[in-house]
């Protein structure tokens, strides 16, 4: 079908003039909502509601996901570019202490976010439900201070290090919840910002501001949790007095069972009021390993074994089309609701980043038709010519987010 279109030079459309110039396989991380089967739901996310699921993969196979969803309707912009922004983020992850992404549907509302499913759920209350053996709590430490040095070792601040922002599963920690994520080694806060007092460096607390060694200091933090079973840092304590106390210097006490090196570890090397006092994560990740006597694992090696399973597991699906002309728009998967027969449902299960030159008589009427579907649009600034429903309007901006 599209070697047809491609050589015949027709419309892929009896409604509109759309002539395909060249076909591009979709990205690996974009998949589309029948392929998506949700099983159970979790709970409640920031934007909508979360849910245990199954995505088919490319080959047939069947993975175990994480299913957030969001209704557009009910989202701010802000929102939703937060959203695409995490999403973008986590595309360029690949650690065992990081949690997996495995990308998004986006073709129709709601909008799907699909990671991996990691069984024990998030760490904070995972140590609240029992208590683990302190050799257990050590790992955890050590796991969570690969997976964010991992993250710093891609010039990424996390920003929001904490015990509920892990998950835990098959004796693994791995790293989530990336909403507050940036890119870069140094980020200014804005101080209207809502941001979690009680994990914060005093730096930050002072001047709003955000650097590598801020995370470390949450990580330290984190490690109290850890070591506590979960439970809130600086108990008893309001936010306002963490807020005074920290900065003036105070600190918390950790169990008696944490290891003397451990627990120097932790308040002279990430805690320290001089971020130039406190370690880097490469090398609190270093001391760990040492102090616990556990060994590095080879991690290039099993991500690259990860990667080549991964690789005979997907194969080229749909992707978007691509409309060139004065403009240049990427529209979304072709979908059985745009296509108008069955060939050409035949021809949207191939391809879908396809390239084409559309009149501009043709191209309102295109977006006419594809209201109630997620659009997909790079470098789009809508004109006096160019009007569109609100809904494609909202999307236009929605998905500009993920496609950079």
């Amino acid at each position: 079908m599209i070697e047809h279109h491609l050589n015949k030079k027709e419309s892929i459309s009896r409604a509109n003039e759309v002539i395909l110039r060249t076909p591009i396989l979709r990205q690996a991380w974009e998949h589309a909502h029948e392929d998506v089967e949700l099983t159970k739901k979790l709970g409640e996310g920031a934007f909508g509601e979360v849910h245990m699921g199954k995505l088919k993969l490319r080959n047939g196979r069947k993975v175990d996901v994480a299913v957030k969803l969001a209704k557009l309707e009910v989202l701010t912009k802000e929102q939703i570019k937060e959203i695409m922004h995490e999403a973008r983020l986590m595309r360029n992850f690949d650690h065992p202490n990081v949690v997996k992404f495995y990308g998004v549907a986006a073709g129709q509302e709601p909008l799907m976010v699909l990671m991996e499913l990691v069984n024990c759920g998030a760490l904070d209350s995972y140590l609240q439900k029992q208590e683990q053996p302190i050799e257990k709590k050590n790992e955890m430490c050590l796991q969570a201070a690969w997976g964010l040095e991992y993250l710093h070792m891609k010039n990424v601040l996390h920003r929001d290090i904490a015990a509920r922002n892990c998950l835990y599963g098959d004796n693994k920690v791995k790293i989530s919840d990336f909403g507050l994520t940036r890119e870069g080694t140094v980020y200014q806060m804005d101080p209207h910002k809502r941001v979690p007092i009680r994990w914060l460096a005093p730096e930050t607390l002072k001047m709003a501001i955000y650097t590598q060694k801020t995370d470390v200091f949450s990580y330290g933090i984190m490690c109290w949790e850890i070591y506590n079973n979960g439970i809130e840092p600086y108990p008893g304590m309001t936010v306002a007095e963490v807020n005074q106390n920290v900065k003036e210097g105070y600190r918390m006490e950790l169990p008696f069972n944490v290891p003397p090196d451990v627990q120097t570890l932790i308040k002279v090397r990430c805690w320290s009021e001089n971020p130039n006092d406190r370690y880097s994560m490469a090398d609190i990740a270093k001391h760990l390993q040492r102090i616990l006597q556990i060994p590095r694992p080879d991690f290039a090696a099993s991500i690259l074994r990860l990667r080549q399973f991964e690789m005979n597991q997907n194969e080229p699906a749909m992707e978007e089309i691509r409309i060139v002309g004065n403009d240049t728009y990427r529209l979304p998967r072709g979908s059985p609701g745009t296509l108008p027969n069955e060939a050409h449902r035949r021809y949207s299960r191939g391809y879908a980043h396809n390239e084409v030159a559309m009149s501009s008589r043709s191209l309102a009427a295109t977006f006419s038709f594809l209201a109630g579907q997620l659009v997909h649009i790079a470098s789009f600034q809508p004109s006096e010519n160019h009007k569109f429903p609100g809904f494609c309007e909202q999307n236009l901006h929605i998905c500009n987010q993920l496609g950079e």
